[in-house]
């Protein structure tokens, strides 16, 4: 099955149609940096393909979504509009729909001369997102690093991610993201975002700082379909129980039952679910 940069392949393009737009000096500095790292890798690569879209698609579903066209960064806020998207690389992709269906904050907290403004959150009642940018007298290098976790109150067990982009001369943008292990979805989630420090690595530097924040974001709607199916293995069972879907995120409720005879083999057992769609895609 070729995937969708192949199908992208086959298109042909009439070039005197494509119409000029005007870009912002911040699309520039993307598209430079976006040139110059495949200038630096062009060497280890033998094949290209045109990374002009990608599919979304949602698992069980069969839809999909195709998107051509240069993507448009500059919006309402002061450094990038859509950062989901822009994180994504601009991509009609992963983050698709999350600016959409997120609340727009513009929440700003200021220490030791960083600024950092909280600008969209996203939650499905189990996955917390939020998107930020990061302004600071003093450049911060290419990879900077916030420490300070992103805690759901009255959560039993989480576990999340981060990532920073650098966009211009002392200004960044991130996302932070944190999924709760209780067993239902919040339709109110109640959360802390405590930043203690800034670390960058390439300086071997720090800044402590001061940057709390505590809010309350209310879950996006979505539907619950009880399903049914088992499968055994070796003494391990899993059994689904249900999926939730919305806007943003596909769940996949289940559960699993061990052997004592796997119990006394093993100190502990996970079950690894692998999910292919009727595409022909596979999540795992």
């Amino acid at each position: 099955m070729k995937d969708i940069y192949e199908l992208l392949n086959d298109i042909d393009i009439d070039e005197k149609e494509l119409e000029e737009i005007e870009a912002s000096e911040i699309e520039k500095e993307k598209v430079k940096r976006n040139v110059k790292q495949s200038i630096r890798t062009k060497k280890k690569i033998k094949s290209w393909k045109k990374g002009v879209a990608a599919a979304s698609i949602l698992v069980g579903l069969s839809v999909a979504t195709l998107g051509i066209g240069f993507p448009t960064y500059a919006g309402g806020l002061p450094i990038v509009g859509d950062i989901f998207r822009f994180l994504d690389n601009g991509r009609t992709g992963l983050y698709e729909n999350y600016k959409e269906f997120s609340t727009e904050l513009n929440m700003t907290r200021e220490s030791n001369g960083v600024k950092v403004t909280i600008n969209d959150v996203i939650s499905d009642g189990r996955t917390l997102s939020i998107t930020y940018s990061l302004e600071s007298e003093q450049d911060l290098g290419e990879d900077p690093i916030i420490l300070g976790g992103l805690d759901i109150m009255d959560a039993h067990g989480s576990s999340g991610s981060g990532k920073m982009t650098k966009v211009t001369e002392k200004k960044y943008v991130g996302m932070v993201t944190t999924t709760h292990h209780d067993s239902n979805k919040k339709d109110k989630v109640n959360f802390r975002w405590n930043i203690e420090r800034i670390e960058m690595p390439d300086r071997k530097k720090s800044i402590q700082g001061n940057w709390n924040f505590a809010l309350t974001v209310k879950s996006v709607d979505s539907k619950e379909r009880t399903i049914g199916g088992n499968s055994e293995k070796e003494g391990i069972k899993a059994n689904m129980e249900k999926v939730a879907i919305s806007p943003v995120s596909f769940i996949l409720y289940y559960n699993q039952e061990v052997s004592k005879g796997a119990r006394k083999e093993w100190d502990s057992v996970d079950v690894e679910l692998t999910v292919k769609d009727d595409l022909g895609n596979i999540y795992s």
